[in-house]
């Protein structure tokens, strides 16, 4: 995540900016704890992004890689922010899988579909 990404997508006018992320989680390989590593990304995004919603009044959908490689694992997780910096959707947990959402950019409606 780098805020000067978000700053320039709001000066050139853009309604909604996609974060697509590969946060890897540290440690052991074969005692890394999932759980643990959910929240911290889930609180990196909660920290960073709502606060660069509601200062670049931006809608920002997040998507996480999740799974497992040969060397690396990957916490997952998928979220939208609204640009008044409110988290309006989050997934359940970090498992791999594909969300749905259609957005009204005007009326702010969102459903999954």
């Amino acid at each position: 995540m780098n805020e000067t990404v978000f700053a320039e997508c709001a000066r050139q006018a853009a309604k909604i900016v996609f974060e697509v992320a590969d946060p890897g989680l540290c440690g052991d390989q074969a005692t890394r704890d999932w759980a643990a590593g959910y929240a911290w990304w889930e609180d990196e995004c909660c920290e960073h992004l709502s606060r660069w919603a509601r200062e670049y009044g931006l809608w920002i959908a997040v998507s996480t890689q999740a799974g497992r490689t040969v060397d690396e694992d990957f916490p997952g997780g998928g979220y939208l922010f609204a640009p008044t910096g409110e988290r309006v959707y989050a997934t359940r947990d970090g498992r791999p899988g594909v969300i749905y959402l259609e957005l009204d950019l005007t009326s702010g409606r969102i459903a999954e579909l």
